[in-house]
């Protein structure tokens, strides 16, 4: 049951344009609002829930593009959904709503999953509205940044894709990056760690964000400097996978970040039946690509653009051991 426990401004706006069919200039005079604040204010009615709106059709708007990616990459499945342009509202919702609704086809085939640490997962997981006729278990596949609550660490994203589908979420205590090698690794032979990270190893699906080398991530600049950013680009890497570096052959990069990594191994990863990857952007092309071409994920997420990026890359011969 919905509550009103949203901004009164989301309803009254989207009575006048839903229900009584008045155009956002209108509203803005009648309001006294900009026509850009209604727009953002119906956008914001979506997100909070004010407004559901359902479509009934089975039609995907980029299918042939979708068929191209799996006949390509010899993928489980595809999901396309609109450019991600610079400066266009619609961008980071398009890829968590075409997220969204790729998740709720797979978890009603899985019982447990692993998840990674993403903002593209983290807003698939936002859009979701899928509630689970079975136990499945949420895992952390690495450990989570410190700092402020984030909703793309793992720990947060398990917990709340757990309690969307009424499944169960692991804990793994642990940093995403440790200060030292030697600190990992004695972290990560803790029982309450390891075994963590055993369960999410176990999982029958694995759902990723794919990063890029292009600047340091958000989730790593405390942990990351540039200087250390810039050897990782030097020793050939081309995108990560919850902090897990790979080169453009789907090599693990090796090196002093890798060893300080609590988390799944890219071979582990790789050993999980349904991986689920989503990416978009301009900066993502090279990474997803990778990412396809090496076997990393075999269902993607993403938006048109950067599908057909990808599948107008040659064909190589990549090495993934």
């Amino acid at each position: 049951m919905r509550t009103n426990a949203h901004d009164p401004l989301l309803g009254k706006v989207a009575r006048l344009y839903y229900d009584h069919g008045l155009t956002q200039a209108e509203i803005g005079d009648l309001l006294g609002l900009s026509r850009v604040k209604v727009t953002r204010v119906l956008a914001e009615a979506r997100q909070a829930g004010v407004v559901e709106i359902t479509v009934h059709s089975d039609e995907r708007p980029f299918a042939d593009t979708e068929a191209a990616l799996v006949s390509r990459f010899g993928l489980h499945s595809a999901w396309v959904c609109p450019g991600l342009g610079r400066g266009e509202e619609r961008s980071p919702s398009s890829l968590g709503v075409t997220g969204a609704e790729a998740l709720a086809s797979v978890l009603p085939h899985i019982r447990r999953v692993a998840v990674g640490m993403s903002t593209a997962v983290a807003a698939a997981v936002a859009h979701l509205r899928y509630h689970s006729d079975t136990a499945v278990e949420v895992v952390p596949l690495a450990g989570s940044r410190g700092g402020r609550s984030s909703d793309a660490n793992p720990h947060e994203v398990a917990t709340t894709l757990a309690r969307v589908v009424g499944g169960t979420a692991y804990h793994l205590p642990a940093p995403l990056l440790a200060t030292t090698a030697e600190a990992a690794a004695a972290i990560s032979g803790l029982d309450d760690v390891q075994g963590t990270l055993d369960v999410a190893a176990a999982a029958d699906a694995l759902v990723v964000g794919i990063g890029s080398t292009a600047r340091v991530a958000q989730a790593l600049r405390r942990s990351v400097g540039e200087a250390e950013f810039a050897t990782l680009r030097e020793a050939g890497a081309v995108g990560d996978a919850s902090a897990r570096f790979f080169d453009a052959d789907g090599r693990a990069v090796e090196g002093p970040i890798d060893r300080r990594v609590i988390g799944l191994t890219l071979e582990q990863m790789r050993a999980i039946p349904t991986r689920v990857g989503i990416a978009g952007g301009a900066e993502k092309h090279l990474p997803l690509f990778t990412a396809l071409e090496t076997g990393l994920v075999n269902i993607v997420i993403t938006d048109i653009d950067s599908a057909r990026a990808v599948l107008n890359r040659p064909v190589t011969t990549p090495v993934t051991a």
